[in-house]
């Protein structure tokens, strides 16, 4: 997950806390054009809308995704902080590879256990049934020792 560094050597008012990757004050398209398809590549802009606001572009899944940054001392698109902008691209990445590529297969695990019938479930199952029975019978002994102990009026 490379930052692209092509000629942004010469940008003009660069943040103080971005390198090489800050390429300044260009559009969606041509942060597109600069990442020309590269997955996991990126770079850093300055809004063309907003100025004084600056953007996360990000290569994935061949689409550039684009994030609001904000920085506090620490690098930031949500709630999680980083100290270096390395850090949260690669977090970003594991994470928009994990909800892309996980995804459908954690929705089915918690769907449709697939080792629900073999070892430790079924073993677990057997011992709350057994457990619950025990807990029922134990109930009606009870209920029925109370019953015999309790006086008949005559």
């Amino acid at each position: 997950m490379p930052p692209c560094t092509q000629p942004a050597e010469q940008v003009e008012n660069r943040p103080k806390y971005y390198g090489r990757e800050f390429h300044g004050i260009i559009s969606r398209e041509q942060a597109d054009e600069i990442l020309a398809g590269v997955e996991g590549a990126y770079i850093l802009r300055e809004s063309q809308r907003q100025p004084g606001c600056y953007t996360l572009a990000l290569r994935f899944g061949n689409q550039t995704l684009n994030y609001r940054l904000f920085y506090d001392g620490k690098h930031f698109v949500g709630e999680k902080r980083f100290e270096s902008i390395h850090d949260l691209v690669t977090d970003g990445l594991i994470t928009l590879y994990i909800e892309t590529k996980a995804s459908e297969y954690i929705s089915k695990m918690t769907t449709n256990p697939i080792y629900e019938h073999i070892g430790y479930a079924t073993l677990l199952r057997e011992k709350v049934s057994r457990r619950l029975s025990r807990t029922k019978n134990e109930s009606r002994k009870a209920s029925v020792t109370s019953e015999e102990n309790t006086p008949v009026e005559k």
